[in-house]
């Protein structure tokens, strides 16, 4: 249970970042192209329990989209701004594969992977942790005991609970925050290698619905907005300042 305290804590202190110090070297006069696009890999969490779960996987996805159109306005709005950089949103988020060898180009991609339950790859790999914990722990028991089939009882059993404890934490968190998790990750196309990447994950934005009226705060669509203003706000920054520091010309690596 300890372990499962102390990932959630991480969950809950919000990010995990990549970040490689210089990986161009620009000329003064010199631009970089960073070309980006906005996905959404967010599974469905329910926004209204009056509501049939067919209609609610239409407004999630209603939702969904809307988020998505907001967090390619936020962007194309708030990244710095350089004679030296421009930006050119694309369509569709190509795969590494694909994307042209240019020196001076890079490739965002900005990806909502939560929106109102926990990010998916993140639950899978702590139940995947649990059952490595849950096999280990049925060997040890069979064979100390010379029982195989109590060994398999007690890994089964931790299966169990791995499974009903991250989705019992998805479902609280569903219930009780409005949690949103936002990805941005940076490609240097001259050699498909990651540069900068960055995670975001908001509970909720006491900060924005404080200033709203009582029934109005209390919608969950509401909620996942402010998160999402939050999350949108504090990705950007951290992709604000390493494009400052380690793209453009003169500025200061690492800080």
């Amino acid at each position: 249970m300890k372990t499962k305290i102390a990932v959630l804590s991480v969950l809950l202190a919000g990010c995990s970042t990549v970040s490689v110090q210089r990986p161009m070297v620009l000329k003064q006069d010199e631009k970089v192209t960073v070309h980006y696009c906005v996905k959404s890999t967010a599974q469905m969490n329910i926004l209204d329990k009056t509501l049939s779960k067919e209609k609610n996987q239409v407004r999630f996805d209603e939702q969904k989209r809307m988020a998505i159109g907001a967090i390619d306005d936020y962007f194309g709005k708030n990244l710095v701004k350089s004679p030296n950089l421009s930006f050119e949103k694309i369509s569709s988020c190509p795969e590494l594969t694909t994307i042209p060898h240019n020196p001076t180009s890079l490739y965002l991609t900005v990806t909502l992977s939560g929106y109102g339950t926990l990010n998916e790859r993140w639950k899978k790999l702590f139940i995947g942790s649990g059952i490595v914990e849950g096999t280990v722990q049925g060997v040890v028991v069979g064979t100390a005991t010379q029982n195989p089939w109590l060994g398999v009882a007690v890994a089964a059993e931790e299966f169990g609970q791995e499974y009903l404890t991250w989705n019992g934490i998805d479902w609280l968190m569903g219930e009780t925050y409005a949690p949103v998790t936002l990805e941005g990750e940076l490609v240097l196309a001259s050699n498909q290698k990651t540069v900068w990447k960055d995670s975001e994950f908001i509970t909720d934005n006491s900060d924005e619905l404080d200033k709203m009226p009582k029934e109005q705060k209390k919608k969950k669509d509401v909620q996942l907005q402010a998160s999402l203003h939050k999350a949108e706000s504090e990705l950007a920054s951290s992709l604000n300042a390493y494009l400052d520091h380690e793209i453009l010309p003169g500025g200061v690596p690492g800080l």
